[in-house]
C-alpha cells in the first residue's frame, strides 16, 4: 500500500547510487571488497576509467532507454592491454529477467566497440564482469542465469542456448561481521549505512566517512556521500524531516545528533495519537461508553509501546525478543521512564539497568 508514495525516494535513491558509483574509489573498493575472486589481484586499480554515460544507451530507443545500464567502468587486467569491463547495474528493486538485461547490455556493450574499433583476424573482445547492486528490502529472488529463464530443451540443443551469469551483491542480506571487517571501504559503509542500524550506529559511520575522505582528492566523492545521507538516508529514516542545505559531514552529524529530540518529540504525540484514536474506533464498534474509555486507554498503552520500539530500533537498531518482551509488558510510567533515558543513552542497556523488575 505504500509503495506509491516510496517511489520518488526510490528514484532519489538510485540517483544518488549512480553519483556515488561514479567515482573510481567506490569502485575499487566495491571490487577489492565484495568480488572475492582470485583475479581481482591482478587489476591495475589505479587505471580504473569511467566509459561515458551513452556507451549503451544510445543504441537504445523507444521504451527501452530507461533500462540502460546504470554505469560501466573498464580496467586493466594484468600487464596485457587487456581489459575488464565492469558493467554496474543499481536496483532498488528485483526483476524476473535481469539476466537476459544483462545479457543485452553486453551485447550492445560489444557493438558499439565494434563499430568504434573493428577486429582484425586473431583479435578478441574484452571480457566483461556483470555486477547486479541491489538495495532492496524482499530478498533478491530473480536467476542469476539467462538459462534459467529458458524452458528445458531437448538433449543436444543446450549447447545452442545463450549463456550469461551475473554477480549479485544483496546489499540488505551482507553479513554486519563482514561489512565491519572492510576497513576504509566506502561500498560497506553505504551498506551498513542502509542496512539501518539505528541512529547511533549511523553518527559513527558519518564520522568514518568524514575521515575516510577527508584526502582532497576525495572533495567530489565527499559530497556526493552528504547528498546521499540528506536527501535519501534521512528522509527514509524520519518521515517528513526537512534537512537543510548542509557545509560537509561534520555539520550533518552535529545536525543530526542536535534535531535528535524534536524529533523523538514529534515521534511520541503521534504514536500516541494514532494508538488513541485506534483505541476509540475499537470502544465505539463496541458499543458502549465504557468500551469507548477502555479502548482509548488501550490504543494509547498500544501506541507509546510501539513508539518506543521505533524509537529504539532507530538509535540502536534491531530489537532482541527480550527487550520486546519487556516493552510488552510495561506500564505507561515505565514506558515513559525508559524513554526519558533513550537521548542521554549511549547504549540500549542504558535505559533498562535502572528499570524496575
Amino acid at each position: 500500500m505504500d509503495s506509491e508514495p516510496r517511489k520518488p525516494l526510490y528514484k532519489a535513491l538510485d540517483r544518488s547510487h549512480r553519483l556515488l558509483f561514479s567515482h573510481p574509489r567506490t569502485i575499487r573498493d566495491l571490487l577489492r571488497g565484495f568480488i572475492r575472486e582470485p583475479w581481482v589481484d591482478e587489476l591495475d586499480l589505479e587505471t580504473l576509467e569511467k566509459l561515458p554515460s551513452d556507451f549503451i544507451s544510445g543504441q537504445l530507443a523507444g521504451e527501452f532507454e530507461e533500462r540502460t545500464s546504470d554505469v560501466v567502468w573498464r580496467v586493466r587486467w594484468r600487464e596485457q592491454d587487456l581489459y575488464v569491463v565492469i558493467l554496474l547495474e543499481l536496483q532498488s528493486s528485483c526483476d524476473q529477467d535481469m539476466a537476459l538485461r544483462m545479457l543485452v547490455y553486453v551485447a550492445l556493450f560489444y557493438q558499439r566497440l565494434l563499430k568504434e574499433q573493428p577486429l582484425k583476424r586473431g583479435e578478441k573482445l574484452p571480457p566483461v564482469l556483470p555486477i547486479v547492486f541491489y538495495n532492496g528490502d524482499p530478498e533478491w529472488w530473480a536467476p542469476l542465469e539467462v538459462r534459467d529463464l529458458i524452458e528445458t530443451v531437448p538433449e543436444g540443443l543446450a549447447a545452442h542456448l545463450p549463456s550469461l551469469s551475473y554477480c549479485l551483491i544483496d546489499e540488505k542480506r551482507l553479513p554486519l561481521e563482514l561489512l565491519e571487517s572492510l576497513l576504509d571501504n566506502i561500498v560497506a559503509g553505504i551498506a551498513r549505512v542502509e542496512q539501518d542500524h539505528g541512529a547511533a550506529h549511523l553518527s559513527r559511520m558519518v564520522a568514518n566517512f568524514a575521515r575516510w575522505l577527508e584526502s582532497p582528492e576525495h572533495s567530489e566523492l565527499r559530497r556526493d556521500v552528504l547528498a546521499w545521507l540528506s536527501k535519501v538516508v534521512l528522509p527514509a529514516r524520519i518521515p517528513g524531516a526537512e534537512v537543510p542545505e548542509l557545509k560537509d559531514l561534520e555539520e550533518f552529524r552535529t545536525y543530526l545528533e542536535v534535531k535528535m529530540q524534536p524529533w523523538t518529540d514529534q515521534w511520541r504525540d503521534e504514536g500516541i495519537r494514532l494508538g488513541t484514536e485506534q483505541g476509540r474506533e475499537e470502544g465505539i464498534r463496541l458499543g458502549t461508553e465504557r468500551g469507548r474509555r477502555e479502548g482509548e486507554r488501550t490504543g494509547k498503552l498500544k501506541g507509546e509501546r510501539e513508539l518506543l520500539r521505533r524509537l529504539l530500533q532507530t538509535r540502536f537498531g534491531r530489537l532482541d525478543d527480550a527487550v520486546d518482551q519487556r516493552i510488552q509488558k510495561a506500564d505507561s510510567e515505565q514506558l515513559l521512564t525508559w524513554s526519558t533515558r533513550l537521548l542521554a543513552a549511549t547504549a540500549i542497556d542504558d535505559i533498562f539497568s535502572r528499570a524496575k523488575h
